[in-house]
Protein backbone atom coordinates (compact mmCIF):
# COMPACT_ATOMS: atom_id res chain seq x y z
CA UNK A 1 0.00 0.00 0.00
CA UNK A 2 2.60 2.25 1.18
CA UNK A 3 4.62 1.41 -2.08
CA UNK A 4 2.05 2.44 -4.12
CA UNK A 5 1.26 5.79 -2.48
CA UNK A 6 4.83 7.07 -3.16
CA UNK A 7 4.79 5.96 -6.42
CA UNK A 8 1.61 8.61 -7.08
CA UNK A 9 3.69 10.99 -5.40
CA UNK A 10 6.14 10.08 -7.08
CA UNK A 11 4.60 10.78 -10.64
CA UNK A 12 3.42 14.55 -9.11
CA UNK A 13 5.58 17.52 -9.91
CA UNK A 14 6.50 19.00 -6.79
CA UNK A 15 4.24 21.88 -7.78
CA UNK A 16 1.35 19.98 -8.23
CA UNK A 17 2.14 17.58 -4.95
CA UNK A 18 1.90 21.37 -2.94
CA UNK A 19 -1.40 21.87 -4.65
CA UNK A 20 -2.97 18.97 -4.09
CA UNK A 21 -2.05 18.75 0.18
CA UNK A 22 -2.47 22.69 0.21
CA UNK A 23 -6.34 21.81 -1.13
CA UNK A 24 -6.87 19.38 1.78
CA UNK A 25 -5.97 21.78 4.05
CA UNK A 26 -6.64 25.55 5.89
CA UNK A 27 -2.73 26.61 6.25
CA UNK A 28 -0.63 27.59 3.73
CA UNK A 29 2.16 25.30 2.69
CA UNK A 30 5.32 26.86 1.71
CA UNK A 31 8.60 25.57 0.41
CA UNK A 32 11.84 27.92 0.86
CA UNK A 33 14.89 27.75 -1.58
CA UNK A 34 17.15 28.79 0.68
CA UNK A 35 20.37 28.02 -1.53
CA UNK A 36 18.07 29.89 -4.20
CA UNK A 37 16.51 32.56 -2.57
CA UNK A 38 13.48 31.56 -3.62
CA UNK A 39 9.86 30.40 -2.10
CA UNK A 40 7.00 28.64 -3.66
CA UNK A 41 3.60 28.50 -1.88
CA UNK A 42 0.47 27.41 -1.76
CA UNK A 43 -2.13 29.36 -4.38
CA UNK A 44 -4.64 30.38 -1.53
CA UNK A 45 -2.29 32.67 0.11
CA UNK A 46 -1.98 35.50 -3.20
CA UNK A 47 -5.37 35.71 -2.68
CA UNK A 48 -5.17 36.26 1.15
CA UNK A 49 -1.93 38.29 1.50
CA UNK A 50 0.28 41.30 -0.20
CA UNK A 51 1.64 39.39 -2.52
CA UNK A 52 1.77 39.08 -6.18
CA UNK A 53 1.86 34.94 -6.94
CA UNK A 54 2.77 32.31 -5.24
CA UNK A 55 6.38 31.95 -6.55
CA UNK A 56 8.68 34.50 -4.90
CA UNK A 57 12.20 35.22 -6.14
CA UNK A 58 15.13 37.28 -3.85
CA UNK A 59 12.86 35.95 -1.25
CA UNK A 60 14.82 37.78 2.05
CA UNK A 61 14.20 41.41 0.25
CA UNK A 62 10.48 40.59 -1.33
CA UNK A 63 9.13 38.32 1.30
CA UNK A 64 10.04 41.06 3.94
CA UNK A 65 8.32 43.76 2.35
CA UNK A 66 4.69 41.33 2.97
CA UNK A 67 5.65 41.24 6.79
CA UNK A 68 4.24 43.77 9.38
CA UNK A 69 7.04 46.84 9.32
CA UNK A 70 7.67 45.73 13.30
CA UNK A 71 8.77 42.26 12.79
CA UNK A 72 10.58 42.34 9.76
CA UNK A 73 13.93 42.51 11.87
CA UNK A 74 13.04 39.47 14.00
CA UNK A 75 12.06 37.41 11.24
CA UNK A 76 15.41 38.53 9.06
CA UNK A 77 17.40 37.64 11.96
CA UNK A 78 15.72 34.04 12.60
CA UNK A 79 16.19 33.47 8.82
CA UNK A 80 19.79 34.39 8.82
CA UNK A 81 20.31 31.89 11.52
CA UNK A 82 18.85 28.96 9.11
CA UNK A 83 20.82 29.94 6.40
CA UNK A 84 24.18 29.88 8.43
CA UNK A 85 23.08 26.61 9.98
CA UNK A 86 22.31 27.16 13.33
CA UNK A 87 19.16 27.23 13.42
CA UNK A 88 16.76 23.74 12.44
CA UNK A 89 13.52 24.11 13.23
CA UNK A 90 11.11 27.29 12.19
CA UNK A 91 8.48 28.31 14.43
CA UNK A 92 7.73 32.20 14.93
CA UNK A 93 4.99 33.61 15.53
CA UNK A 94 4.51 37.08 13.49
CA UNK A 95 2.76 39.14 11.16
CA UNK A 96 1.89 38.90 7.68
CA UNK A 97 0.21 42.37 5.52
CA UNK A 98 -3.49 41.20 3.85
CA UNK A 99 -5.02 42.47 0.68
CA UNK A 100 -5.67 45.55 2.06
CA UNK A 101 -2.76 46.22 3.90
CA UNK A 102 -3.94 45.25 7.65
CA UNK A 103 -1.37 42.61 9.76
CA UNK A 104 -2.62 39.61 10.43
CA UNK A 105 -1.26 37.13 12.90
CA UNK A 106 0.13 33.79 11.74
CA UNK A 107 2.27 31.14 13.16
CA UNK A 108 5.00 30.28 10.45
CA UNK A 109 6.55 26.44 10.93
CA UNK A 110 9.12 24.82 9.13
CA UNK A 111 11.65 21.81 8.96
CA UNK A 112 15.17 22.53 7.08
CA UNK A 113 16.37 19.84 5.44
CA UNK A 114 20.16 19.74 4.26
CA UNK A 115 21.80 18.89 0.92
CA UNK A 116 24.10 16.13 0.46
CA UNK A 117 27.50 18.09 1.87
CA UNK A 118 25.30 18.90 5.09
CA UNK A 119 24.76 22.45 4.06
CA UNK A 120 20.79 23.84 4.44
CA UNK A 121 19.07 23.45 1.04
CA UNK A 122 15.05 23.70 1.77
CA UNK A 123 12.63 25.16 4.44
CA UNK A 124 9.75 23.31 4.22
CA UNK A 125 6.58 24.24 6.38
CA UNK A 126 2.98 25.75 6.88
CA UNK A 127 1.64 29.09 8.07
CA UNK A 128 -1.76 29.65 9.34
CA UNK A 129 -3.26 32.49 10.98
CA UNK A 130 -3.57 32.19 14.59
CA UNK A 131 -6.61 34.63 14.94
CA UNK A 132 -8.73 32.56 12.58
CA UNK A 133 -12.26 32.25 14.09
CA UNK A 134 -13.11 28.50 15.01
CA UNK A 135 -15.30 26.38 12.72
CA UNK A 136 -17.58 24.76 15.34
CA UNK A 137 -18.76 26.11 18.60
CA UNK A 138 -18.75 23.67 21.27
CA UNK A 139 -21.64 25.43 23.48
CA UNK A 140 -23.85 25.30 21.17
CA UNK A 141 -22.69 22.37 19.29
CA UNK A 142 -23.53 24.38 15.92
CA UNK A 143 -20.95 24.79 12.90
CA UNK A 144 -19.83 29.01 12.68
CA UNK A 145 -19.72 31.64 10.71
CA UNK A 146 -17.15 30.51 8.55
CA UNK A 147 -18.84 26.81 7.51
CA UNK A 148 -22.08 29.19 7.05
CA UNK A 149 -19.59 31.04 4.43
CA UNK A 150 -18.57 27.91 3.01
CA UNK A 151 -21.71 26.17 2.74
CA UNK A 152 -23.32 29.49 1.42
CA UNK A 153 -20.38 29.53 -1.65
CA UNK A 154 -20.89 26.20 -2.73
CA UNK A 155 -24.79 26.98 -3.34
CA UNK A 156 -24.07 30.32 -4.79
CA UNK A 157 -24.43 29.06 -8.51
CA UNK A 158 -27.80 27.83 -8.05
CA UNK A 159 -29.39 30.28 -5.68
CA UNK A 160 -32.98 31.52 -7.49
CA UNK A 161 -34.90 31.03 -4.03
CA UNK A 162 -34.71 30.80 -0.06
CA UNK A 163 -34.38 32.92 2.70
CA UNK A 164 -31.92 33.41 5.83
CA UNK A 165 -33.13 34.16 9.24
CA UNK A 166 -30.15 36.11 10.88
CA UNK A 167 -31.24 35.53 14.56
CA UNK A 168 -30.45 37.08 18.03
CA UNK A 169 -31.27 36.91 21.63
CA UNK A 170 -32.72 39.81 23.07
CA UNK A 171 -31.24 41.62 26.29
CA UNK A 172 -28.55 38.17 26.07
CA UNK A 173 -25.98 40.67 27.96
CA UNK A 174 -28.56 41.05 31.30
CA UNK A 175 -28.78 37.24 31.49
CA UNK A 176 -25.26 36.63 31.54
CA UNK A 177 -24.66 39.41 34.00
CA UNK A 178 -27.37 38.74 36.48
CA UNK A 179 -26.58 34.82 35.82
CA UNK A 180 -23.32 34.60 35.26
CA UNK A 181 -21.61 32.62 32.20
CA UNK A 182 -22.20 29.36 32.98
CA UNK A 183 -25.88 30.20 33.15
CA UNK A 184 -25.66 32.50 29.83
CA UNK A 185 -23.87 29.43 28.20
CA UNK A 186 -26.50 27.23 29.36
CA UNK A 187 -29.44 29.53 27.41
CA UNK A 188 -27.24 29.41 24.02
CA UNK A 189 -27.39 26.09 24.06
CA UNK A 190 -30.65 25.23 24.97
CA UNK A 191 -31.77 28.26 22.31
CA UNK A 192 -29.65 25.97 19.54
CA UNK A 193 -31.56 22.95 20.74
CA UNK A 194 -34.96 24.59 20.41
CA UNK A 195 -34.36 26.00 17.05
CA UNK A 196 -33.29 22.91 15.62
CA UNK A 197 -36.21 21.23 16.73
CA UNK A 198 -38.44 23.24 14.80
CA UNK A 199 -36.37 22.73 11.19
CA UNK A 200 -37.09 20.36 8.51
CA UNK A 201 -33.95 18.33 7.02
CA UNK A 202 -33.72 20.88 4.51
CA UNK A 203 -32.71 23.62 6.53
CA UNK A 204 -29.59 23.98 8.65
CA UNK A 205 -28.59 26.66 11.20
CA UNK A 206 -25.46 27.56 12.22
CA UNK A 207 -23.64 30.15 15.26
CA UNK A 208 -22.34 33.07 14.68
CA UNK A 209 -21.36 35.33 17.52
CA UNK A 210 -22.02 35.81 21.00
CA UNK A 211 -25.83 35.44 21.16
CA UNK A 212 -26.56 35.34 17.40
CA UNK A 213 -27.69 32.64 14.71
CA UNK A 214 -28.47 32.01 11.54
CA UNK A 215 -30.69 29.69 9.87
CA UNK A 216 -30.49 28.88 6.09
CA UNK A 217 -33.54 27.77 4.14
CA UNK A 218 -33.17 27.35 0.21
CA UNK A 219 -36.31 25.95 -0.11
CA UNK A 220 -39.40 28.35 0.57
CA UNK A 221 -39.15 32.24 -0.60
CA UNK A 222 -42.44 32.57 0.98
CA UNK A 223 -42.19 35.21 3.72
CA UNK A 224 -45.10 33.82 5.56
CA UNK A 225 -43.27 31.13 5.89
CA UNK A 226 -40.67 32.75 7.54
CA UNK A 227 -42.75 34.36 9.94
CA UNK A 228 -44.67 30.59 10.68
CA UNK A 229 -40.76 29.47 11.41
CA UNK A 230 -39.96 32.47 13.44
CA UNK A 231 -43.49 31.76 15.21
CA UNK A 232 -43.38 27.84 15.66
CA UNK A 233 -39.93 28.88 17.16
CA UNK A 234 -41.12 30.66 19.62
CA UNK A 235 -43.78 28.06 21.16
CA UNK A 236 -40.98 26.24 21.02
CA UNK A 237 -38.89 28.79 23.35
CA UNK A 238 -41.44 29.30 25.84
CA UNK A 239 -42.13 25.97 26.99
CA UNK A 240 -38.14 25.95 27.95
CA UNK A 241 -38.63 28.85 29.82
CA UNK A 242 -41.46 27.66 31.71
CA UNK A 243 -39.47 24.04 32.15
CA UNK A 244 -36.90 26.24 33.57
CA UNK A 245 -39.38 27.69 36.13
CA UNK A 246 -38.81 31.20 34.36
CA UNK A 247 -35.61 31.52 35.93
CA UNK A 248 -34.79 33.45 32.81
CA UNK A 249 -37.79 35.22 30.36
CA UNK A 250 -36.51 36.38 26.81
CA UNK A 251 -37.14 36.61 23.50
CA UNK A 252 -35.83 36.34 20.25
CA UNK A 253 -35.54 39.46 17.50
CA UNK A 254 -35.34 37.88 13.80
CA UNK A 255 -34.67 39.82 10.72
CA UNK A 256 -34.95 37.77 7.38
CA UNK A 257 -33.21 38.59 4.21
CA UNK A 258 -33.27 36.34 0.65
CA UNK A 259 -30.96 33.92 0.39
CA UNK A 260 -29.98 35.69 -3.45
CA UNK A 261 -28.61 38.63 -1.44
CA UNK A 262 -25.55 36.21 -0.60
CA UNK A 263 -24.27 36.14 -4.46
CA UNK A 264 -23.75 39.79 -4.34
CA UNK A 265 -20.55 39.12 -2.07
CA UNK A 266 -19.69 38.25 1.22
CA UNK A 267 -19.31 42.19 2.70
CA UNK A 268 -22.61 43.33 0.88
CA UNK A 269 -24.76 39.77 2.52
CA UNK A 270 -22.64 41.37 5.98
CA UNK A 271 -24.38 44.39 6.18
CA UNK A 272 -27.41 43.11 4.91
CA UNK A 273 -27.30 40.59 7.42
CA UNK A 274 -26.57 43.56 10.21
CA UNK A 275 -29.21 45.84 9.21
CA UNK A 276 -32.40 43.79 9.35
CA UNK A 277 -30.98 42.67 12.59
CA UNK A 278 -30.86 46.08 13.86
CA UNK A 279 -34.18 46.96 12.50
CA UNK A 280 -35.95 43.75 14.05
CA UNK A 281 -34.26 44.73 17.42
CA UNK A 282 -35.63 48.04 17.29
CA UNK A 283 -39.26 47.03 16.73
CA UNK A 284 -38.52 46.59 20.50
CA UNK A 285 -38.51 42.57 21.89
CA UNK A 286 -39.16 39.52 19.94
CA UNK A 287 -39.15 42.05 16.82
CA UNK A 288 -39.32 40.39 13.40
CA UNK A 289 -38.47 42.08 10.17
CA UNK A 290 -38.19 41.43 6.21
CA UNK A 291 -35.96 43.26 4.53
CA UNK A 292 -37.30 46.35 2.15
CA UNK A 293 -34.68 47.72 -0.15
CA UNK A 294 -36.24 51.39 0.55
CA UNK A 295 -35.58 50.99 4.46
CA UNK A 296 -31.57 49.72 3.50
CA UNK A 297 -31.23 52.72 1.08
CA UNK A 298 -32.42 55.13 4.12
CA UNK A 299 -30.04 53.25 6.25
CA UNK A 300 -27.11 53.67 3.55
CA UNK A 301 -27.90 57.15 3.46
CA UNK A 302 -27.75 57.74 7.65
CA UNK A 303 -24.08 55.93 7.34
CA UNK A 304 -23.16 58.15 4.75
CA UNK A 305 -24.32 61.35 6.96
CA UNK A 306 -22.95 60.00 9.64
CA UNK A 307 -19.46 59.62 8.15
CA UNK A 308 -19.89 63.13 6.51
CA UNK A 309 -20.31 65.02 10.14
CA UNK A 310 -17.18 63.04 11.56
CA UNK A 311 -15.16 64.09 8.70
CA UNK A 312 -16.36 67.45 9.38
CA UNK A 313 -15.66 67.82 12.97
CA UNK A 314 -12.75 65.88 12.75
CA UNK A 315 -11.66 68.15 10.03
CA UNK A 316 -12.18 71.89 12.03
CA UNK A 317 -15.80 71.28 11.23
CA UNK A 318 -15.91 72.06 7.35
CA UNK A 319 -19.34 72.15 6.17
CA UNK A 320 -21.27 73.16 9.26
CA UNK A 321 -22.47 77.19 9.79
CA UNK A 322 -24.28 79.05 11.60
CA UNK A 323 -27.30 80.89 10.66
CA UNK A 324 -29.32 83.72 12.82
CA UNK A 325 -33.00 84.13 12.74
CA UNK A 326 -34.12 87.86 14.43
CA UNK A 327 -36.14 87.58 17.26
CA UNK A 328 -37.79 90.93 18.02
CA UNK A 329 -39.72 92.59 20.89
CA UNK A 330 -43.68 92.89 20.00
CA UNK A 331 -44.35 96.44 21.05
CA UNK A 332 -41.46 98.13 19.07
CA UNK A 333 -40.63 95.53 16.14
CA UNK A 334 -37.19 96.10 17.40
CA UNK A 335 -34.67 93.33 16.57
CA UNK A 336 -33.35 92.54 20.19
CA UNK A 337 -31.63 89.56 19.73
CA UNK A 338 -31.37 85.93 17.57
CA UNK A 339 -31.70 82.59 17.72
CA UNK A 340 -28.27 80.44 16.80
CA UNK A 341 -29.31 77.47 14.26
CA UNK A 342 -26.98 75.02 13.19
CA UNK A 343 -26.86 74.29 9.56
CA UNK A 344 -24.80 71.04 7.65
CA UNK A 345 -23.53 70.32 3.86
CA UNK A 346 -22.46 67.03 2.89
CA UNK A 347 -19.60 67.29 0.52
CA UNK A 348 -18.35 64.74 -2.08
CA UNK A 349 -16.09 65.35 -5.02
CA UNK A 350 -19.01 65.28 -6.68
CA UNK A 351 -21.44 67.82 -5.11
CA UNK A 352 -22.19 69.36 -1.88
CA UNK A 353 -25.82 68.48 -0.45
CA UNK A 354 -27.23 70.64 2.06
CA UNK A 355 -28.87 68.24 4.76
CA UNK A 356 -32.00 69.34 6.72
CA UNK A 357 -31.71 69.87 10.42
CA UNK A 358 -34.65 67.49 10.68
CA UNK A 359 -32.29 64.63 8.86
CA UNK A 360 -28.40 65.63 11.02
CA UNK A 361 -29.39 66.78 14.19
CA UNK A 362 -30.94 63.40 15.67
CA UNK A 363 -27.80 61.91 13.98
CA UNK A 364 -25.11 64.13 16.31
CA UNK A 365 -27.13 63.34 19.64
CA UNK A 366 -27.07 59.80 18.45
CA UNK A 367 -23.30 59.52 18.11
CA UNK A 368 -22.70 61.66 20.42
CA UNK A 369 -20.88 64.34 17.86
CA UNK A 370 -23.53 66.62 18.70
CA UNK A 371 -20.60 67.21 21.70
CA UNK A 372 -17.95 68.37 19.97
CA UNK A 373 -20.33 70.53 17.17
CA UNK A 374 -22.50 71.87 19.79
CA UNK A 375 -19.42 74.03 21.23
CA UNK A 376 -18.70 74.82 18.00
CA UNK A 377 -21.53 76.41 17.57
CA UNK A 378 -22.12 77.79 21.00
CA UNK A 379 -18.48 79.76 20.35
CA UNK A 380 -19.92 80.90 16.67
CA UNK A 381 -22.81 82.49 18.27
CA UNK A 382 -20.89 83.75 20.95
CA UNK A 383 -18.82 85.76 18.79
CA UNK A 384 -21.35 87.16 16.74
CA UNK A 385 -23.58 88.37 19.25
CA UNK A 386 -19.92 89.94 20.78
CA UNK A 387 -20.25 91.57 17.25
CA UNK A 388 -23.66 92.76 17.15
CA UNK A 389 -23.16 94.23 20.39
CA UNK A 390 -21.50 97.33 18.89
CA UNK A 391 -24.54 97.77 17.36
CA UNK A 392 -27.56 96.88 19.51
CA UNK A 393 -26.00 96.76 23.23
CA UNK A 394 -28.85 94.73 24.43
CA UNK A 395 -28.69 92.27 21.81
CA UNK A 396 -28.52 88.42 22.87
CA UNK A 397 -28.53 85.39 21.25
CA UNK A 398 -30.55 82.20 21.35
CA UNK A 399 -28.20 78.97 21.29
CA UNK A 400 -29.92 75.10 21.55
CA UNK A 401 -28.84 72.49 23.78
CA UNK A 402 -29.03 68.85 23.67
CA UNK A 403 -29.63 66.82 26.37
CA UNK A 404 -26.62 64.93 25.40
CA UNK A 405 -24.52 67.66 25.91
CA UNK A 406 -25.93 67.77 28.93
CA UNK A 407 -25.33 64.46 30.22
CA UNK A 408 -22.43 63.89 28.44
CA UNK A 409 -20.79 67.36 27.66
CA UNK A 410 -19.68 69.52 30.61
CA UNK A 411 -21.95 72.31 28.65
CA UNK A 412 -22.32 74.54 31.03
CA UNK A 413 -18.56 74.94 31.28
CA UNK A 414 -18.41 75.21 27.53
CA UNK A 415 -21.55 78.43 28.08
CA UNK A 416 -19.10 80.29 30.96
CA UNK A 417 -15.91 79.92 28.75
CA UNK A 418 -17.57 81.41 25.69
CA UNK A 419 -18.78 84.61 27.80
CA UNK A 420 -15.52 84.76 29.52
CA UNK A 421 -13.91 84.42 26.05
CA UNK A 422 -15.92 87.40 24.09
CA UNK A 423 -16.65 89.13 27.71
CA UNK A 424 -20.40 88.86 27.49
CA UNK A 425 -22.81 89.35 30.02
CA UNK A 426 -24.15 86.57 31.11
CA UNK A 427 -27.52 87.51 30.29
CA UNK A 428 -26.74 87.93 26.67
CA UNK A 429 -26.92 84.17 26.38
CA UNK A 430 -30.20 82.45 26.72
CA UNK A 431 -30.05 78.71 26.57
CA UNK A 432 -33.22 77.06 24.57
CA UNK A 433 -34.13 73.01 25.01
CA UNK A 434 -37.42 71.19 23.67
CA UNK A 435 -39.77 70.26 27.04
CA UNK A 436 -39.22 66.79 25.34
CA UNK A 437 -35.33 67.15 25.67
CA UNK A 438 -35.89 67.16 29.89
CA UNK A 439 -38.79 65.05 30.54
CA UNK A 440 -36.41 63.10 33.06
CA UNK A 441 -35.50 65.60 35.93
CA UNK A 442 -32.40 64.10 36.14
CA UNK A 443 -29.44 64.49 38.65
CA UNK A 444 -27.18 66.14 35.78
CA UNK A 445 -30.52 68.03 33.91
CA UNK A 446 -30.65 69.37 37.80
CA UNK A 447 -27.24 70.77 37.99
CA UNK A 448 -27.30 71.89 34.78
CA UNK A 449 -30.36 73.89 35.58
CA UNK A 450 -29.19 74.84 38.57
CA UNK A 451 -25.75 76.45 36.99
CA UNK A 452 -27.54 78.49 34.55
CA UNK A 453 -29.49 80.37 37.81
CA UNK A 454 -26.29 81.01 39.42
CA UNK A 455 -24.71 82.54 36.69
CA UNK A 456 -27.80 84.82 35.42
CA UNK A 457 -28.13 83.17 32.13
CA UNK A 458 -31.34 82.97 30.55
CA UNK A 459 -33.11 79.45 30.36
CA UNK A 460 -35.95 79.30 27.45
CA UNK A 461 -38.19 76.43 26.86
CA UNK A 462 -38.41 75.69 23.12
CA UNK A 463 -41.69 74.37 20.97
CA UNK A 464 -44.12 74.62 23.71
CA UNK A 465 -47.66 73.46 22.43
CA UNK A 466 -46.30 69.87 21.35
CA UNK A 467 -47.60 66.73 22.77
CA UNK A 468 -45.17 67.38 25.26
CA UNK A 469 -46.60 71.13 26.61
CA UNK A 470 -47.43 71.23 30.60
CA UNK A 471 -47.66 73.65 32.93
CA UNK A 472 -46.29 71.84 35.71
CA UNK A 473 -43.11 71.54 33.48
CA UNK A 474 -42.89 75.51 33.37
CA UNK A 475 -43.54 75.97 36.55
CA UNK A 476 -40.94 73.36 37.49
CA UNK A 477 -38.56 74.70 35.13
CA UNK A 478 -39.09 78.85 35.86
CA UNK A 479 -37.54 79.80 32.36
CA UNK A 480 -36.95 83.39 31.57
CA UNK A 481 -39.90 82.50 28.44
CA UNK A 482 -41.50 80.16 26.54
CA UNK A 483 -41.41 79.75 22.62
CA UNK A 484 -44.65 78.77 20.78
CA UNK A 485 -44.14 76.24 18.88
CA UNK A 486 -44.59 77.69 14.98
CA UNK A 487 -47.36 75.03 14.20
CA UNK A 488 -49.34 75.84 17.10
CA UNK A 489 -48.99 79.19 16.04
CA UNK A 490 -49.94 78.59 12.48
CA UNK A 491 -53.23 76.51 13.29
CA UNK A 492 -54.42 79.46 15.81
CA UNK A 493 -53.95 82.10 13.55
CA UNK A 494 -56.42 79.87 11.13
CA UNK A 495 -58.65 78.21 13.23
CA UNK A 496 -60.95 80.18 15.66
CA UNK A 497 -60.82 77.21 18.63
CA UNK A 498 -57.01 77.10 18.32
CA UNK A 499 -57.10 80.48 18.60
CA UNK A 500 -58.95 80.87 21.67
CA UNK A 501 -56.70 78.36 23.45
CA UNK A 502 -53.68 79.93 22.49
CA UNK A 503 -54.79 83.41 23.51
CA UNK A 504 -56.13 81.90 27.33
CA UNK A 505 -52.64 80.44 27.41
CA UNK A 506 -50.79 83.81 27.26
CA UNK A 507 -52.34 85.09 30.53
CA UNK A 508 -51.69 81.77 32.32
CA UNK A 509 -47.81 81.77 31.59
CA UNK A 510 -47.49 85.19 32.57
CA UNK A 511 -48.99 85.13 35.86
CA UNK A 512 -46.31 82.63 37.03
CA UNK A 513 -43.93 85.63 35.24
CA UNK A 514 -43.17 83.94 32.35
CA UNK A 515 -42.52 85.77 29.30
CA UNK A 516 -43.82 84.50 25.94
CA UNK A 517 -42.18 84.46 21.70
CA UNK A 518 -44.59 83.67 19.45
CA UNK A 519 -43.01 81.54 16.78
CA UNK A 520 -43.69 80.77 13.20
CA UNK A 521 -45.34 84.74 12.49
CA UNK A 522 -45.61 84.79 8.79
CA UNK A 523 -47.75 88.08 7.98
CA UNK A 524 -48.41 91.26 9.37
CA UNK A 525 -51.74 90.53 10.36
CA UNK A 526 -50.44 87.34 12.74
CA UNK A 527 -48.33 90.04 14.59
CA UNK A 528 -51.15 92.66 15.04
CA UNK A 529 -53.41 89.68 16.74
CA UNK A 530 -49.89 88.73 18.90
CA UNK A 531 -49.92 92.26 20.21
CA UNK A 532 -53.71 92.36 20.58
CA UNK A 533 -53.07 89.19 22.76
CA UNK A 534 -49.94 91.12 24.19
CA UNK A 535 -47.06 88.34 23.31
CA UNK A 536 -43.41 89.85 25.00
CA UNK A 537 -41.76 88.44 21.68
CA UNK A 538 -42.06 87.47 18.28
CA UNK A 539 -39.67 84.91 15.52
CA UNK A 540 -40.95 84.12 11.87
CA UNK A 541 -40.14 84.44 8.23
CA UNK A 542 -42.06 87.97 8.63
CA UNK A 543 -39.40 89.79 10.27
CA UNK A 544 -36.91 87.37 8.33
CA UNK A 545 -35.67 84.42 7.65
CA UNK A 546 -32.16 82.04 8.82
CA UNK A 547 -29.29 83.53 7.06
CA UNK A 548 -25.51 83.92 7.51
CA UNK A 549 -23.96 85.78 9.99
CA UNK A 550 -22.02 88.55 7.61
CA UNK A 551 -26.16 88.68 5.83
CA UNK A 552 -27.55 89.30 9.08
CA UNK A 553 -24.97 91.89 10.62
CA UNK A 554 -25.60 93.71 7.40
CA UNK A 555 -29.61 93.92 7.64
CA UNK A 556 -30.07 93.91 11.30
CA UNK A 557 -27.18 96.16 12.32
CA UNK A 558 -29.42 99.48 12.03
CA UNK A 559 -32.04 97.98 13.66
Amino acid sequence: MSENIFKVFGEQTKETLLEIIAKCMDDYLYVYDLQNNTMELSESAVDRFMISGNVINDVTNILLQVVYEEDRKMLQEHLTAICEGKEKVHNLHHRWLDKEGRPVWINCRGIVIDDSQGKPQYLVGCLNETGNQRRADNVTGLLGGLEFNAYMRSQKKRLSKGFLMHIGIDDFGAINSSRGAAYGNHILKSVADCMKECLSDKQRIYHLVADQYVIVDLEHSSKDYAAELKKKIDDRLYKFIVSENYEAVFSISVGVVDAVTFCEGYEECRKKFAFVLKKAKKMGKNGFYIFDDNDYESFLRTGKIVAALRNSVVNGFNGFEVYYQPIVDCSSERVIGAEALMRFSMMSEEDTEVISPIEFIPLLEETGLIIPAGRYILDEAAKTCCEMQQYIPDFKININVSYVQIMHGNVERDILDVIKKYVLKPDSICIEMTESGFMDMTPAFCKFRKALDENHISFVIDDFGTGYSNFHCIRDMNPSYVKMDRDFTAKAMNDARDYELYKNIIPMVHSINVRICAEGIEKKEWSLKMKEMQVDYLQGYYYGRPCEKEQFIQRYKCS
